[in-house]
């Protein structure tokens, strides 16, 4: 009997890390476990898509590669602030502060 390696797990040429068969990246799992605590039974149930056997290659390879992997939901994390703060506020925001203002004491 011969042993198989699965990974579930490929790096593309630009070196995002993705799930194989998927449009999920690694980083997308680990951080719905970081942030959410979620475990891979829940992030199953939120992704059915994707099997267990999948998260927990990917959750593997967070834990294997974790500081790489901080660094990147760090800069993603910047890069996200930036365009907010980027875009200003919707007219809906705009609105509502109007409101809140006019009817302040």
């Amino acid at each position: 009997m011969t042993a198989e390696l699965l990974t579930h797990i490929h790096r593309d040429a630009a070196g995002s890390v993705w799930i194989d068969d998927t449009g999920v990246k690694v980083i997308q799992v680990a951080q719905e476990h970081i942030g959410h605590g979620w475990s891979a039974d829940m992030i199953h149930e939120n992704h059915p898509a994707l099997s267990l056997a999948q998260i927990h290659a990917a959750l593997a390879w967070f834990f294997d590669h974790q500081e790489e992997m901080e660094k990147e939901m760090t800069a993603r994390e910047g890069s996200a602030r930036r365009l907010i703060a980027s875009i200003g506020d919707s007219p809906a925001q705009r609105r509502f502060r109007q409101i809140k203002a006019a009817a302040a004491p």
